[in-house]
């Protein structure tokens, strides 16, 4: 699966509430950072982060660049209730498994 693909394939778990497929798309040794979180492990992620599918109804992405095992986007969260939220994420993907993530956010 291309890194794009895995990608989209992250997203669209989100707004399908699809935590199985996330769960095996992460890789074991998964880390998530972000500007209120430094390194979290693949449970600590899901226990903090996936609720958050229960507000976004849909992600587009706005900008992707490919680059090996790489992967660096920007996108935008649309919300239930309409808000927009504009993010940025860095994915280090390998062997088809999502590994680490790093989202920006803030002024962007």
């Amino acid at each position: 699966m291309k890194n794009e693909d895995i990608v989209r394939t992250y997203f669209s778990c989100y707004e399908n509430s699809d935590k199985t497929t996330l769960e095996n798309l992460l890789d074991d040794r998964f880390e998530f950072s972000s500007p209120h979180d430094n390194k979290l492990d693949k449970s600590s992620y899901f226990e903090k982060c996936w609720e958050f599918n229960k507000s976004v109804e849909q992600y587009q992405i706005l900008k992707f660049i490919d680059d090996k095992n790489e992967a660096f986007l920007s996108y935008k969260a649309i919300t239930y209730d309409k808000r927009e939220i504009e993010n940025a994420e860095y994915f280090k993907i390998k062997d088809g498994k999502i590994i680490n993530i790093k989202v920006y956010y803030g002024n962007l």
